[in-house]
């Protein structure tokens, strides 16, 4: 009885390590981006501990792959391992030219502004974020041109300064977004008003964007007072279910209720009162809308 049970295990365990071997010669022979792709479905199914040692082993066999190193920050980030997850991401940056997508550098960046503004760091939370926007290319506005379009807003209403500068921000948007909300919550009015300009301009711009997808023969501006175009819009983003789900997935109605009050704060009170009265009259709008009453 002795004899089988030694034969058993002997057994089990050459066929146990035959399939061990086999499997690390699979995973030799596996190309890289389905190398990648397996271990990002371990992160999906929540296996992280296997998705980790894949990673890893990805490391192993492609020193300074960027991918890699950006999904072992992801997961170090889920388990609570700042330290570690910036290392890893801060390393994904340094080799982000071998990025297969390279749009993915502002996913790591993006991920990087999370931590900071978890452990409370945040002038590396505001560094990151303008990174965002510094490595998009689009924030090429002056200094003298951001006077210039805050002028307009004040002397020729918000309307007009979306019809004349119509901002355009795609992969930028969420830094300008995030940047104008944190300066609003530490009451820097000014720097508030500069990102949530650009930030509800350019969800405003690809609005209109969409709408001429739409009406070809849309036109912005309803008459020489500008008075009905902004109204106009919200009319139609109410009318087209995608134009509704754009506004709530960029939370559209909370930057502007942010950006007329940061106005209001300023001295700024016609402008502000403006964007505030048109979120009042607009039930669509929510809790912002309730707490927009410009009287």
């Amino acid at each position: 009885m002795k004899n089988i049970f030694i034969i058993l295990l002997l057994i089990f365990f050459l066929f146990g390590f035959n399939i061990y071997a086999q499997d690390i010669e699979e995973f030799k022979d596996t190309p890289l981006w389905l190398k990648i792709d397996n271990a990002i479905q371990k992160v999906e199914t929540n296996e992280t501990g296997e998705a980790l040692f894949q990673f890893r082993k990805i490391l192993e066999k492609y020193p300074g792959n960027p991918e890699s190193e950006m999904w072992i920050g992801i997961i170090l980030n889920q388990e609570n391992e700042y330290e570690l997850a910036i290392e890893n991401l801060e390393l994904a940056l340094e080799h982000k030219k071998q990025l297969v997508i390279l749009e993915d550098q502002y996913q790591i960046l993006y991920k990087l502004a999370e931590i900071y503004y978890k452990l409370g760091d945040y002038n590396s939370y505001t560094d990151t974020l303008k990174k965002v926007i510094e490595y998009s290319g689009e924030g090429t506005e002056t200094d003298r041109l951001k006077l210039v379009m805050i002028d307009t807003l004040e002397k020729r209403g918000y309307d007009k300064f979306i019809e004349l500068y119509r901002p355009m921000s795609k992969i930028s948007l969420k830094a300008y977004s995030l940047l104008g909300k944190y300066y609003y919550d530490i009451n820097n009015w000014n720097l508030s008003i500069e990102y949530l300009l650009q930030a509800t301009g350019a969800i405003l711009s690809s609005t209109i964007e969409e709408i001429k997808n739409i009406d070809p023969y849309y036109n912005f501006l309803l008459d020489d007072s500008t008075d009905k175009s902004l109204e106009n819009v919200f009319n139609l983003v109410k009318k087209y279910a995608v134009l509704k789900k754009y506004f709530e997935d960029t939370s559209f109605y909370e930057y502007f209720y942010y950006l007329g009050n940061a106005l209001k704060n300023t001295g700024k009170i016609e402008s502000g009162s403006y964007i505030l009265e048109k979120l009042y009259l607009r039930p669509e709008s929510g809790k912002w809308g309730s707490l927009s009453n410009p009287f």
